[in-house]
């Protein structure tokens, strides 16, 4: 009985360990040993708000879009499973106002917002954060990926205009740059982008307030 229980153990441990390499931490992640990179995981020590970290990329669930350039995320694990919910403000890029408490929808507002609900609504996303993690209103501050990037991908210009939600916005007409620094990574490329959609006319650059 006890050599069936010394075995029993051993193959529970072994299969612990071909599940998932390394200990988890309080967040329910830990570093992959083969890659060097923070990785999460839905696990017994996982609290109900996952530290965010400078400089990572997080799948994420699209809850609800709020408007041209904020969503309400939830967090997607290995086993599909969510938790945590952030408020998430796109980084480098601004929209026109449509939900602001003291002022009035903004010109191409509209246009901006409904053109975030069509593409991400319901949609799985990866979040990539820069230096700041967080504004001062305690939103999670990201460039949102349609696609998980790679490391090249991540400064790769072709990358980032066929994936990169935030260039999208730029690149359509819908959004124009807004840098608040340290988080300048990509701005830039951002003014490269905005310049490009200015000159071809389009979106709010090709249209006058009514």
């Amino acid at each position: 009985m006890r050599k069936f229980l010394a075995v029993l153990l051993v193959l529970v441990f072994a299969s612990m360990s071909c599940a998932h390499p390394g200990r988890l931490d309080a967040n329910g992640g830990h570093v992959d040993k083969n890659t060097g990179e923070y990785h999460y995981h839905r696990g017994p020590n996982a609290l109900q708000s996952l530290e965010i970290r400078r400089n990572t990329v997080y799948k994420a669930k699209i809850e609800r879009v709020v408007d041209g350039d904020t969503e309400i995320v939830s967090f997607v694990f290995d086993d599909g499973s969510k938790y945590t919910k952030e408020r998430v403000r796109f980084l480098g890029v601004n929209t026109p106002e449509t939900v602001h408490p003291s002022k009035p929808v903004e010109f191409y507002g509209k246009e901006a917002s409904n053109f975030t609900k069509k593409e991400l609504t319901g949609k799985t996303v990866w979040l990539q954060t820069d230096v700041e993690v967080k504004d001062r209103y305690g939103r999670m501050l990201a460039y949102v990926w349609l696609k998980e990037p790679s490391t090249k991908d991540l400064d790769n210009e072709a990358a980032i205009r066929a994936n990169m939600f935030n260039a999208k916005l730029l690149l359509d007409g819908y959004a124009q740059t807004m840098t608040v620094q340290p988080n300048s990574r990509y701005s830039n490329l951002f003014v490269h982008f905005q310049r490009e959609a200015r000159e071809a006319k389009r979106g709010l650059w090709g249209k006058e307030p009514e």
